[in-house]
């Protein structure tokens, strides 16, 4: 992590926040249950139904552009949905192609799974994608590594610290900006795995966050449309939000927006030192 300086955010904000949303369909659950499992899937289909639109709809209500990570089979199945999302202004980002866990795959396979989700989301929306998550976290050290070689600008799978971190395993290549998730930042992780009260996951990402503002850094969130889409869930992100928006000194950014400007900083940062060397 660069601490050079202190990070100062676009127009004099102190922190900042992304709201990323994995639209996962049923895959994810097929993933980790299999495809018999007709409890989870029932479950997750719930997240075009249902959770995205709700989820759109609270975006909407609060002016937020958030970044979605796409499976590429739920965009096969769905591209109204993925149309509908890129029209909002939302950044469309990519999360495998049918939610398969990257560690067991080789090197090809996952360069194979990264073009093709990516040139099919590019098909739907006129937009290639630059963005990138791995299903369920699970990366290896050749994904960044590919991500630079494919031209992607930012991947969210490591947690390096509460700021950004630049990685250029290829030097002569543009980096990648390796974006901070947690899954304390995870909303599977409250919702599923405990079954909390909203009030109370809103609470702890209110207090989270209040560290991150305090300390001018970054918080990534992730979340599902088949779980905060759900009504309870839906109401501890509309709480968090209405905690982030009151501050008033937070931006609030897609993903990829995050990315342009930490890495366009990080060049004028190295010129300034290059010059001061210099002179």
């Amino acid at each position: 992590m660069n601490e050079r300086t202190p990070p100062t955010w676009p127009a004099g904000h102190r922190a900042a926040l992304v709201v990323s949303i994995d639209v996962d369909g049923e895959y994810g659950v097929i993933a980790q249950h299999g495809a018999s499992d007709w409890y989870w899937r029932a479950q997750a289909q719930y997240d075009l139904d249902a959770g995205l639109i709700r989820l759109l709809e609270l975006l909407a209500d609060y002016d937020i552009r958030a970044t979605f990570c796409w499976v590429g089979r739920v965009a096969e199945e769905r591209p109204d949905a993925v149309r509908s999302v890129s029209a909002a202004g939302h950044e469309i980002a990519t999360h495998g192609w049918d939610h398969q866990i990257y560690t067991r795959m080789t090197r090809e396979e996952q360069r194979e799974d990264l073009i093709r989700t990516r040139e099919y989301l590019a098909t739907l929306t006129g937009t290639v994608p630059v963005g990138h998550k791995s299903p369920f976290w699970h990366s290896t050290p050749d994904t960044v590594p590919l991500l630079q070689e494919l031209g992607f600008q930012w991947n969210m799978d490591v947690a390096l610290g509460d700021l950004p971190v630049v990685q250029r395993p290829d030097p002569t290549r543009e980096p990648i900006i390796q974006l901070p998730p947690s899954r304390w930042w995870d909303d599977y992780t409250f919702f599923i795995e405990q079954a909390l009260p909203p009030r109370l996951v809103a609470e702890f990402w209110e207090e989270d966050f209040a560290v991150v503002r305090a300390e001018g850094k970054l918080m990534c969130l992730t979340v599902h449309p088949w779980i905060t889409g759900r009504p309870g869930p839906s109401r501890a992100l509309a709480r968090f939000l209405d905690f982030v928006v009151t501050l008033g000194d937070v931006w609030i950014a897609r993903a990829d927006h995050v990315a342009l400007w930490w890495r366009e900083r990080e060049r004028d940062l190295d010129q300034s030192a290059t010059s001061s060397t210099e002179s």
